[in-house]
């Protein structure tokens, strides 16, 4: 959009005039516009246009309850349109605001940044527990597994009906024959007898953000309108971007996730049995990554990335492979103890 249209956009929002704006690098799925008004700097969020209105509405209904229920963090919770509308239509897309959050994000999480994280996870999780908060969408099935095997093979067969293959399908075909065996082997029965909540399901670095050393802020809640999980599914993302090893990233630094989980034990229960499903969980997550992966290369390639498809892959090869070892050392006792 141009300033123009962004000017004419704003009116509906009671944010004083427009001073500037430009579009924000970051974001792999929406797309925002950092605004300053005569009254503030805000954030104007585009919605991509296969969102349900439904899905939107709960989305942003789910902001405003945990700002209301004394999350201690800032959220992107949305600003009311003069209309007292949380978002609105123009040029066939939604858009909505939020005030800016002042942050910066960290790239690598130490020690001090997971002991900050757990706290912040913990509360989140217990907020989630003592609601009722339901996006009707129930658990699905487990790990995802069902839409994201339709969906690899969906792929698979349109690449083999292409008359010429690229870089990227032949990359998808190679990987695909081994994780799609992989995803069909995972056995989630017990693993679905937990309590389910609609959950972040993408809390790592690039959603943090920091301010002297201190974690301020959680963004990018879009979600939490798909599914409803166990809270090991948000804890397996955070293991998974923010413990990695430093020299091979599809590897667990299994120290700093130990770590995490003492800290985030200090504000909210965790039992091994829990735990036990981390490397399945972080397994299937992979895959679902691998697949969203191809279809970003396929329809925004701009912002896709190729070496996504052997990292995914990579990743979830390795936690399946080293799956007893990483219960054992993050429960301290033997698989079948």
């Amino acid at each position: 959009m141009n300033r123009r249209e962004i000017k004419m956009l704003l009116e509906n929002w009671d944010i004083g005039e427009l001073v500037s704006c430009r579009q924000a690098e970051k974001g792999v799925v929406n797309i925002n516009w950092i605004v300053k008004t005569t009254q503030g700097k805000y954030v104007l969020r585009k919605v991509v246009h296969f969102t349900k209105v439904e899905d939107l509405e709960f989305e942003l209904d789910y902001l405003t309850y945990l700002k209301e229920h004394d999350f201690p963090y800032r959220i992107p919770a949305p600003i009311r349109t003069k209309n007292k509308e949380d978002f609105l239509k123009f040029k066939g897309s939604y858009f909505w605001l939020y005030e800016y959050i002042k942050g910066k994000d960290i790239k690598r999480f130490g020690y001090s940044e997971l002991r900050e994280c757990a706290k912040m996870m913990a509360i989140y999780h217990k907020i989630l527990e003592n609601s009722t908060l339901d996006n009707k969408k129930g658990s699905g099935e487990v790990f995802n597994r069902k839409s994201v095997l339709e969906e690899l093979e969906k792929f698979r067969t349109q690449i083999l009906g292409k008359d010429k293959q690229d870089r990227k399908d032949r990359i998808f075909l190679k990987e695909a024959s081994i994780l799609i065996p992989l995803m069909r082997s995972l056995d989630g029965r017990e693993y679905s007898k937990f309590p389910k909540y609609p959950l972040h399901r993408d809390i790592n670095p690039e959603n943090t953000l920091w301010k002297n050393k201190k974690l301020v802020g959680l963004v990018d809640f879009e979600n939490v309108s798909t599914m409803n999980d166990t809270v090991i599914k948000d804890i397996s993302i955070m293991l998974q971007y923010s413990c990695r090893d430093r020299k091979q990233k599809h590897k667990l630094d299994l120290k700093l996730a130990k770590f995490f989980l003492k800290e985030y034990k200090k504000y909210r229960q965790l039992s091994d049995k829990e735990i036990e499903f981390l490397p399945d969980v972080i397994t299937a997550g992979s895959i679902e990554d691998f697949s969203y992966a191809y279809w970003m290369l396929v329809n925004d390639p701009k912002r896709a990335k190729l070496y996504r498809l052997k990292l995914y892959s990579q990743v979830a090869q390795w936690y399946n492979k080293n799956k007893q070892e990483i219960i054992r050392k993050l429960t301290n006792k033997k698989i079948n103890e």
